[in-house]
């Protein structure tokens, strides 16, 4: 048994290895915080979860002109799957997450868990209305 363990561990007289696992990280949300996380990983050995509840980004600055019809919504908001595209290790999941198991390194979304090595949470900035809550559009 031994003989034939020393033939299978050996090609061409080096040592063979099992390739490791990609470390997986999770980002969750795709403002300018997380799909700058992202795109920084472009050439890391890993395999990239990104996760937002939109299918968009918003470019948030240029807002007040489309209130003011000056750019089309078109113009502020692209597909974060179109935006990621060229990024071979970076996947896009569509979806809320509902939790964070630290114990167990997952992230719940629905009845989904994904799995993570390192997690970078970069969920935005929430506005304010100033006590006036009416203003708010409810999506």
């Amino acid at each position: 048994m031994d003989a034939l363990l020393d033939r299978t561990d050996t090609v061409d007289g080096s040592p063979t290895t099992v390739p490791s696992r990609r470390t997986r990280i999770v980002v969750i949300g795709a403002g300018f915080a997380g799909l700058t996380a992202a795109m920084r990983l472009t050439r890391a050995d890993a395999e990239v979860t990104v996760i937002d509840r939109r299918n968009h980004h918003l470019f948030q600055p240029l807002l007040y002109q489309v209130a003011t019809a000056a750019l089309s919504p078109a113009d502020i908001g692209a597909p974060i799957r179109g935006i990621l595209s060229r990024q071979a290790n970076a996947t896009v999941t569509l979806g809320t997450v509902t939790g964070i198991d630290v114990a167990g390194r997952a992230v719940l979304r629905a009845e989904r868990r994904i799995h993570y090595d390192q997690l970078i949470v970069a969920t935005g900035a929430r506005e304010t209305y100033f006590g006036h809550d009416e203003w708010a559009v409810v999506t």
